[in-house]
């Protein structure tokens, strides 16, 4: 019996060794399985550099149109150049590329244009036509270089004045000006950006100072508005009427001139500002024999400083705000609150107070 008993005894020390061993193993094998693997020290390096790639990009922020670039943006001046709005005029070039245009009535029921370049350099610019007083105080407020062709005489002496620094295409015809040979005088004449840099270093200007900068956000939280996809800016007469249409895919507005799409020249390409901003003045048409500089010739005062109703129109909504001219430049208010603009172009339309004002002279579709 004893050889028995001790071959019993062998084998279950051995089943009892293997079953401790086996589930020795197996605890191991858990506890490797709860551990996170080991990172390739490659693949550790690649992802750190990455990181330090990504944030070293930095971004900067043009200050009148709120796009972001990775352009190292450098103090320079605006340029704001008079362009011609008649019939003969259009298609305009280089209207696309204005970081903010002013339009107003220029005589009768004919606007012009006050487009201030900064954040892009257009290679070609025009119709350029003549001065208003008026134009040169909405351009002060820019610091920018005043760039014309002429003027009423009111307005063609505040710009050659020391109030602005100005460059006339008169004076540069042939020079830093060009006219064109498919459009008659004087709806013909064209400079460049180039040209208009060129212009400023011959007369000696300061290049190297930065325009003041506008508020932006790039989402906005509407506390009440109307719905504004399409509306018309009545100036008077079916062919210098303008009409906006609200593009849902680009969130900006597609401007139309007398019923013809606002297009470039040159490239085709649509004049679509995102923020709409139109703001109700004082005119005064001076009347011919009146004792002032700019009697006559259907031309006008107007009030472009003591503020009142507007409509700031956005993403397919208008708000009715309040404008108020902030050291030079018309600004959107509600509440005594500055309003944001969005990313992009900025267009400012300007109608008369008088005869119903915003109701009389804006219509919504």
């Amino acid at each position: 019996m004893k050889p028995a008993r001790s071959k019993f005894i062998l084998l279950l020390s051995s089943f009892l060794l293997l079953f401790f061993i086996l589930a020795a193993c197996k605890s191991d094998e858990e506890v490797s399985s709860d551990e996170e693997p080991a990172d390739d020290p490659i693949e550790v390096e690649k992802d750190s550099e990455e990181e330090e790639e990504e944030e070293e990009v930095e971004l900067f922020t043009y200050p009148l149109t709120g796009i972001e670039t990775e352009e190292v943006l450098e103090d320079k001046r605006v340029f704001g150049v008079m362009i011609e709005n008649s019939i003969d005029a259009r298609p305009q070039s280089g209207l696309y590329q204005a970081d903010i245009v002013y339009e107003i009535l220029s005589e009768g029921t004919i606007t012009r244009l006050l487009a201030l370049y900064h954040s892009q350099q257009p290679d070609r610019i025009g119709p350029v036509r003549s001065a208003r007083a008026y134009y040169v105080h909405l351009n002060k407020g820019f610091d920018a270089i005043y760039v014309s062709a002429g003027g009423s005489p009111g307005g063609r002496q505040l710009a050659e004045s020391d109030y602005v620094d100005d460059i006339s295409g008169l004076a540069y015809d042939g020079r830093y000006f060009s006219r064109s040979s498919d459009r008659s005088a004087p709806h013909n004449m064209y400079t460049t950006y180039d040209d208009l840099v060129a212009a400023a270093e011959h007369r000696g200007y300061d290049l190297n100072r930065k325009p003041p900068e506008l508020y932006f956000v790039n989402e906005l939280s509407f506390a009440a508005g109307d719905t504004a996809t399409s509306f018309e800016v009545k100036y008077g007469s079916m062919i210098n009427n303008v009409r906006f249409e609200y593009d849902d895919a680009s969130k900006k507005y597609l401007r139309y001139n007398g019923g013809q799409p606002t297009e470039d020249q040159e490239t085709r390409k649509p004049v679509a500002p995102r923020n709409v901003f139109i703001i109700e003045a004082s005119h005064r048409v001076i009347p011919k024999g009146e004792d002032h500089i700019d009697a006559g010739s259907n031309r006008r005062e107007i009030d472009i400083e003591s503020g009142g109703r507007a409509y700031l129109i956005q993403e397919g909504i208008v708000q009715e705000v309040e404008w108020k001219n902030d050291s030079g430049i018309i600004l959107p208010y509600k509440d005594g609150e500055l309003l944001p603009f969005l990313p992009g172009q900025t267009w400012i339309n300007i109608v008369p107070s008088g005869n119903g004002g915003l109701e009389s002279y804006v219509e919504f579709f």
